[in-house]
């Protein structure tokens, strides 16, 4: 699987900055998705990985959040969102979750630039880096990481090591897609505590 591993990224001197695009297609509003009681709402129960993919690149949760909708005119329910976050170390993320696109185009788009390094993460199937000139590309079957996110987590149960990854970190993500639908609703920026 081609992967933006943070071991590229975590001795870095500089803030970073990635933007994640989200082709998530259209869903009816009588989806369970749909439901904030049952599924939380699309920014609640499916950008949160997303936001939970930039919080490990950066190494950090983030602690704030600018988001905006698209109108949703009657078919949408905060579907078309742009979400800016930011970061203790000054790094940037957006993300950019979308209904109202094409399902034949690729899903997800992950952009990371930072100190010179360009990496982009195509769909979890083609990864191409650019750094000092030099252009590497993987590419190889798609997969996101479940199988072994999930080794992982058993793993960790079962030795009683430290979780994969930090508490924090999974408790700031949910925070932070809190605030970005309160930042939706609010049209401000939302201080993540």
């Amino acid at each position: 699987m081609p992967k933006i591993s943070n071991r590229q990224i975590s001795n870095r001197q500089e803030p970073l900055h990635a933007h994640y695009r989200i082709n998530s297609g259209y869903l009816p509003l009588n989806h369970w998705t749909q439901d904030e009681a049952l599924g939380g709402g699309r920014i609640i129960g499916e950008a949160c990985h997303f936001i939970d993919t930039l919080t490990f690149l950066v190494g950090a949760a983030p602690v704030s959040v600018s988001a905006h909708a698209l109108p949703n005119n009657g078919k949408y329910r905060e579907d078309n969102v742009s979400m800016t976050f930011t970061f203790p170390d000054g790094s940037l993320g957006v993300v950019d979750y979308l209904a109202n696109g094409d399902k034949s185009m690729p899903k997800e788009r992950l952009e990371v630039f930072c100190e010179g390094m360009v990496a982009v993460l195509d769909d979890y199937v083609s990864l191409t880096t650019v750094k000092d000139g030099k252009k590497t590309v993987q590419s190889g079957a798609q997969d996101k990481g479940w199988k072994a996110e999930m080794a992982a987590f058993a793993e960790s149960v079962k030795s009683g090591d430290e979780p994969p990854i930090p508490y924090e970190q999974l408790i700031g993500v949910t925070k932070s897609t809190f605030a970005a639908v309160e930042s939706i609703r609010s049209k401000s920026t939302v201080e993540i505590k």
